[in-house]
């Protein structure tokens, strides 16, 4: 089991995309904005759909997701990478779970041109939507996060009690939260935590894999993609290359 997995470099924001097929009001180009929101993202009026990704040298990448979609259970997600006209790496992920599916290579890779291609002939909705998506490299720090680590969630809902005492709630949101507790950084590490929450304070958002080698459905069913805010870094072995923090992930929305 490896240790988890941070996506904070995000190579779509770089990329020249290229959708096989969007709608005018929300073309492909709104990959780039970090609001996960339907309305803001891309939209595409076919059932099966590629994006093509590309830079002008070969970037490393590792993780490959998309996120916040209407995808149905029976989607797939088929990855290709390559540098210089060669296939460096395929892969392939089927299924969706709570609006998001992902590809993890099993090492990082070079290349300069990423092909992304959806099916999802079982969605009712007729059209995929696309808010947000994350192609780049993953960071995983030399020991694991801590066990003391929690999951939770926050619930956006509107609830009206009549005379009678009888509750009618109607659902708006439900958003996931980590709170992420790492105890044991190097020096080098703490450098790259820090890297990492000047870029998330930026508005970008952070994608955290606990498992980056498990199963199709477990990745898909535990990974968070969203804000990132940090505590103080704290020394407490004293001079000993040990840091330890505190890192709140909140899904974005």
């Amino acid at each position: 089991m490896q240790n988890c997995g941070f996506g904070w470099q995000n190579a779509v924001l770089s990329a020249a995309l290229a959708a096989s097929a969007q709608t005018d009001a929300l073309p492909v180009e709104n990959l780039r904005n970090p609001s996960g929101a339907a309305s803001l993202g891309w939209r595409s009026p076919r059932s099966a759909v590629s994006l093509t990704l590309t830079w002008p040298q070969a970037v490393p990448l590792r993780a490959f997701s998309l996120h916040r979609t209407n995808f149905s259970p029976a989607a797939s997600l088929a990855v290709s990478a390559s540098a210089g006209g060669v296939a460096v790496w395929q892969g392939q992920a089927q299924g969706c779970v709570n609006g998001q599916i992902l590809c993890i290579a099993p090492e990082s890779v070079q290349a300069d041109t990423v092909a992304l291609e959806v099916s999802d002939t079982a969605n009712t909705d007729g059209w995929l939507s696309m808010p947000l998506a994350y192609v780049g490299p993953l960071w995983q720090p030399v020991r694991n996060y801590s066990t003391q680590s929690t999951a939770g969630h926050a619930l956006g809902s509107d609830s009206v009690t009549s005379l009678g005492g009888t509750e009618f709630t109607e659902a708006r949101w439900y958003q996931r939260t980590l709170k992420i507790v790492h105890q044991s950084l190097g020096d080098v590490e703490a450098d790259q935590i820090e890297r990492m929450l000047r870029t998330a304070a930026a508005g970008q958002n952070t994608l955290f894999i606990p498992v980056p080698d498990a199963p199709a459905a477990q990745l898909n069913e535990k990974a968070v993609y969203g804000k990132l805010t940090g505590d103080d870094l704290t020394n407490p072995f004293g001079v000993a290359d040990r840091h330890s923090t505190n890192l709140t992930l909140t899904e974005s929305l």
